[in-house]
């Protein structure tokens, strides 16, 4: 016991030195706080013109929900174009080949290395799925 102690102090003393308080007690200013670095003295910018917050703006429903009047839409909320047509599929191939293949037939890179996870993964090509609204 005594010869594991010195042991077990080193390895607290090396943990605890990792614990500091200055990442959340640093210099910094909050909302509304006067600044002299800014010429127009205000610590907070305005936002570049043209931007929106994160989350914010979401006021066509159907479009960001896929639901209008409490049922899901059967058709989609803006005109399908060929650049529709493009991000979609990038869309697709960044998020969905994965799992589903880039056929959509379930065979993709994870479910071939075994990471189906209660039920195979889904084949985008069954009635069931062809059937359901968009």
């Amino acid at each position: 016991m005594k010869r594991t102690a010195p042991f077990i102090l080193l390895a607290v003393a090396c943990f605890s030195a990792g614990c500091h308080t200055d990442m959340w007690r640093q210099p910094k200013e909050e909302p509304l706080d006067a600044s002299e670095f800014f010429a127009d003295g205000q610590a907070s910018r305005p936002l570049v013109p043209g931007t929106i917050a994160r989350d914010h703006l979401r006021q066509d429903e159907p479009y960001f929900t896929g639901i209008k009047e409490k049922k899901w839409m059967d058709e989609l909320p803006m005109p399908v174009t060929m650049d529709l047509l493009k991000r979609g599929q990038d869309r697709f191939n960044i998020y969905c080949t994965p799992c589903h293949g880039r056929l959509g037939d379930g065979q993709g890179m994870i479910a071939h290395r075994g990471f189906q996870l209660r039920r195979p993964v889904g084949n985008y090509h069954t009635d069931r799925l062809r059937k359901m609204p968009i």
